[in-house]
């Protein structure tokens, strides 16, 4: 089997992004949701002032993330990671010893910044610069320490809870992360200068001096000579944003109004429960799927059509009235979360050179963030001004089939060229 071949072939870089995505969970909104009840009774806070306050703080991280995140292009991947941990750590650390709603917000911050966005951003950015024919199979590996966190950390940290409290719960995640990820993460590339090596050292020199010929024949500016990556200048982002943004803001808005979507159906809420089982299951199967169909067509190819099983499942939904269709509706959900998961990390590097990967993709990453923060947001709204949950969903089925159009219509010839293809076509 292809998967384990490559496993084989290079264990410790794989390892290393799959312990990244697993310890991103100390940041993530479903291991940070069981500690709120604790939280809000310790600091005297009800959970709409903590809903307020975690939205407000997920977009003040997004909006950190892309200062931040496009320094993995210049820094040794190692010691990004390092940093990266310690600031986690810090995070746990604040938030286990907080005592007012001011060191609340700061070790939410922490935690969102280092946890969600950059954990998570050194996992994907690093298998992505390294692994080049065998990309989508190495992300999706990679990727398997986000349901693997999901499946143990909820149960242990809660048992944790039970006997320990919530303070020294997630004070020793803090520990967990200094003493057993951090000397994991430096066993597995110590030695491996290939994949700790920053891309933007060795080619700042050379983008300075370099040149694309474009198809009509004139010299373009080289890709890297702006602080703006080219991609940003084209047409093609502009077209697939939405793409880009749809998943988290659908999908968090959903889960977020599933008690009000089961009223209106008469549907008992364990079902949407059960539900997330069959969820993780199809998304661990669906990035594994997309893996082998990335390296044989392209994520470039594959990424106008991901959200086809979302548009499906949430036309699923506005039809259902049996609760048997709730855990199909959440399986089609995560075979999309599993493709997009590989997806939209497999797709940056056929876009932009390697130096560049971790600006854009660290860009994309706060554009989804604050797709996701607002996401609840939109649908409250709509439920605001009388639209009822049916014509809701009708609506965001309609939303996505135009989004999903808009990303095969920027396929068209001349909307971006890449700077790799662009340099072919002028040797």
């Amino acid at each position: 089997m292809q998967f384990l071949t490559l496993l084989r072939q290079a264990p410790r870089p794989l390892a290393f992004g799959a312990l990244h995505s697993f310890g991103s969970s100390f940041g993530q909104t479903f291991l940070v949701a069981l500690f709120v009840p604790f939280i809000g009774a310790s600091l005297a806070i009800n959970e709409t002032e903590f809903a307020n306050i975690y939205a407000g703080i997920t977009i003040g991280s997004a909006l950190c993330l892309p200062f931040i995140g496009r320094l993995i292009d210049r820094i040794d991947i190692l010691r990004y990671s390092l940093a990266t941990m310690i600031l986690l750590a810090i995070g746990c650390f604040i938030i286990a010893s907080a005592q007012s709603i001011w060191m609340l917000i700061g070790a939410l911050f922490i935690l969102r910044l280092a946890g969600q966005g950059l954990m998570t951003h050194v996992s994907m950015t690093g298998i992505a610069r390294y692994f080049d024919r065998s990309r989508g199979r190495a992300l999706a590996i990679a990727s398997f320490g986000f349901p693997a966190a999901e499946a143990i950390m909820p149960v242990t940290l809660l048992a944790l809870i039970a006997v320990f409290g919530w303070r020294m719960t997630y004070a020793g995640a803090g520990v967990f992360v200094l003493i057993i990820l951090m000397p994991i993460a430096i066993l597995l590339i110590r030695d491996n200068a290939k994949f700790r090596e920053a891309p933007g050292k060795s080619t700042k020199t050379e983008n300075k001096k370099a040149t694309a010929t474009n198809r009509n024949g004139e010299l373009d500016e080289s890709p890297t000579t702006s602080s703006h990556p080219r991609l940003f200048r084209s047409r093609y982002i502009w077209f697939c944003m939405p793409m880009l943004a749809a998943p988290p803001l659908v999908m968090t808005a959903l889960f977020f109004h599933q008690g009000s979507i089961a009223a209106s159906k008469s549907i008992d809420l364990a079902w949407f429960a059960a539900g997330f089982t069959v969820f993780a299951i199809t998304s661990v199967i669906g990035a594994f799927g997309s893996g082998p169909l990335i390296d044989s067509h392209t994520a470039r190819k594959l990424f106008p059509y991901h959200l086809i099983p979302a548009i499906g499942a949430v036309v699923l939904l506005a039809l259902a009235e049996n609760p048997v269709m709730i855990p199909v509706y959440m399986g089609m959900l995560g075979v999309t979360t599993g493709f997009a998961t590989t997806l939209r990390t497999a797709i940056i590097p056929e876009l932009v050179p390697l130096d560049e990967i971790g600006a854009v993709r660290s860009t994309l990453t706060a554009v989804m963030v604050l797709a996701s923060a607002i996401g609840p947001a939109i649908y409250g709204w709509m439920f605001a001004a009388n639209i009822d949950i049916g014509t809701t969903l009708w609506i965001t089925i309609v939303a996505m089939a135009v989004v999903s159009v808009l990303s095969w219509m920027s396929e068209r010839p001349g909307f971006y060229i890449p700077p790799g293809i662009a340099r072919q076509a002028g040797e």
